[in-house]
């Protein structure tokens, strides 16, 4: 056998092992708790990520992008192992049988725990997650190993033939049982992470609040934190006189505030659907500060949270927008894991990455010590844009002749809602709609109006507001990498009899 045939027996052979691996690494992620490295590298390959490139993912695939993400590092696993089997094969060819397998296999798995694992912060070994995580990853890297030796089995005499059809289809018999073994531990997640995503269940007008059900979620994790509420404490230091450790008893005993809020994430698209409104209740920012009394020298608040996320305020802002808060209930029931259970920041008029969840620390600094979505190049201001939207009807439908309604919502953060108006000529002329009465100065405005077209056709529905201070949302497009997303929401329909 030439070198550059067993370069490609070896490799296919790793990446068949390698689909091994990848699946009992999930397996052992649903059974033991060990963290896929799919996953793990999450944090860190998102901290190179340039911030256009994860802003480009978001506007195109939405929830999609996480799931892309992931299969994405799979199959990157799955092609390194590959290669990995190839050097095997080359190595056995050149001195046969001096390599076993497994010697390459244990080449792979001190890759893993001493440069993967460390990178991903899981610690040297990946002793962070336990002490039982080099343990695990040697058994499926022993695994990787046996499988690989699989295909250095003697070639079966030539009239042997049962058997030598045997053996050319076990590569294919493993290689699909493991994918199976994927699919059947992944798919599932996938599918709900697209089909069953946050306000996916809602059709028609939006309602006022925004049932809990159905409020979007945005993370930067595969998987959310999940805080011990018994044992977590908020932290309050740095240039402090009096730091503090709160219990989530003592935040829920302090003085109570309640404020209805619309949340909007800096990455939603013109028209889509990352935007929520609900009633939080929670302790306002400055009243916490103010426990600890900060010293003269300190003009920042810098945010940690337990999954790393980091966001910075400065206090005049703090102190001058009492609505700033540390919240711990939304529509009156504690935070749900995903919402940033048990407490999350909240800083109205500004788009929800400048709010971080699962919150753990809370110091007085002396300057702005960076987010962590700002040091990969978004906006660190991250003021919310004015914004307006169709709820219905929806782009593409077919409606019959007769009155029509129109309706939707408008927002733009702290400045309100002045005018919201609607064209039904793709923007030649424009009429205004009707608005309900916000709930808050501090949400968005649902608005409404009753159109009947003159004739059957196509029309193109376009709609824009105007913010409190007068100012008119900016009708330029623009996506949503650095500074959120702008441009009129336009919807195409068909009126016929």
């Amino acid at each position: 056998m030439t070198a550059r045939a067993a370069a490609k027996s070896g490799f296919l052979w790793g990446m068949i092992a390698g689909l091994v691996l990848v699946g009992l690494m999930y397996l052992a992620g649903a059974i033991l708790g060990l963290r896929p490295l799919t996953q793990a590298l999450n944090e860190p390959l998102l901290s190179i990520m340039p911030g256009f490139v994860f802003g480009f993912l978001i506007d195109t695939l939405q929830h999609a992008g996480k799931v892309v993400e992931e299969a994405g590092l799979i199959v990157a696993m799955v092609m390194a192992l590959g290669v990995l089997g190839a050097a095997w094969s080359v190595s056995e060819l050149r001195r046969p049988f001096a390599h076993s397998a497994l010697v390459f296999a244990g080449a792979g798995w001190l890759v893993v725990v001493l440069i993967l694992l460390p990178i991903a912060g899981l610690g040297l070994l990946g002793l962070n997650d336990g002490f039982t995580t080099p343990i695990e990853w040697a058994v499926l890297f022993v695994a990787y190993g046996m499988v690989l030796e699989l295909s250095a089995s003697p070639e079966p005499a030539a009239t042997d033939l049962q058997r030598r059809r045997l053996l050319g289809a076990l590569p294919l018999g493993i290689g699909a049982a493991a994918l199976g073994l994927t699919g059947l531990l992944r798919v599932p997640n996938w599918y709900g992470a697209i089909a069953n995503a946050p306000g996916s269940g809602l059709t028609g007008p939006s309602p006022a609040i925004t049932p809990v059900a159905d409020f979007y979620v945005v993370s930067k994790n595969f998987s959310d934190p999940v805080v011990d509420g018994s044992s977590w404490r908020l932290s309050i230091g740095g240039m402090v006189d009096h730091p503090q450790q709160l219990s989530l008893s003592d935040l829920r005993g302090l003085p109570r505030t309640t404020e209805i809020v619309t949340l909007e994430c800096i990455s939603n698209d013109v028209g889509g659907p990352q935007m929520s409104t609900g009633s939080f209740t929670g302790v306002k920012l400055s009243d916490l500060i103010a426990m600890a009394s900060p010293q003269s020298s300190g003009s920042w608040a810098a945010f940690k949270s337990v999954d790393a996320y980091a966001e910075s305020l400065p206090l005049s802002l703090i102190n001058g927008q009492a609505s700033i808060m540390v919240v711990y209930d939304l529509n009156g029931s504690p935070l749900p894991t995903g919402h940033g259970f048990p407490a999350r920041v909240l800083v109205p008029g500004h788009y929800g990455m400048k709010g971080p969840k699962w919150l753990q620390s809370i110091d007085v600094v002396d300057h702005e010590s960076g987010g962590y979505w700002e040091q990969q190049g978004w906006d660190h201001n991250a003021l919310v844009k004015t914004t307006s939207r169709f709820d219905v009807p929806v782009d593409g439908v077919i409606l019959r002749m007769g009155a029509i309604q129109l309706a939707g919502v408008a927002f733009a953060g702290t400045r309100g809602i002045g005018k919201v108006e609607y064209s039904t000529d793709g923007g030649r002329s424009w009429s205004a709609a009707a608005l309900d009465q916000p709930l808050s100065p501090l949400t968005w405005v649902l608005w409404h109006a009753a159109w009947t077209p003159a004739a059957e056709g196509s029309y193109t529905l376009v709609v824009r507001a105007t913010d409190g201070a007068g100012s008119l949302q900016s009708a330029s497009n623009a996506a949503s990498f650095p500074s959120g997303s702008s441009g009129y929401h336009t919807v195409r329909i068909d009126v016929s009899k």
